[in-house]
């Protein structure tokens, strides 16, 4: 997926299970193929939102962005 993103938020230092709840509340915002970028706190946190992401059905890419976890998540229908 490219890297190419239509809305931006940052979960950092948000207590489980909200950081699952804000990467909902960035998707309910989106349109179906759009994508929301999400730069995370940290690698723990990437890991179980990327879990979070695919479980609901979504496309998830995580990469590093000059040294921080960010998640590209492609929303489906």
């Amino acid at each position: 997926m490219p890297q190419v993103h239509h809305r931006e938020i940052t979960i950092e230092k948000i207590a489980c299970p909200l950081h699952v709840i804000a990467l909902k509340k960035g998707l309910s915002e989106l349109d179906i193929a759009d994508v929301l970028k999400v730069i995370v706190g940290g690698e723990n946190i990437a890991r179980e939102l990327t879990s979070a992401g695919l479980a609901m059905g979504h496309w998830v890419e995580a990469v590093k962005e000059n040294s921080q976890a960010v998640l590209y998540v492609q929303k489906k229908g």
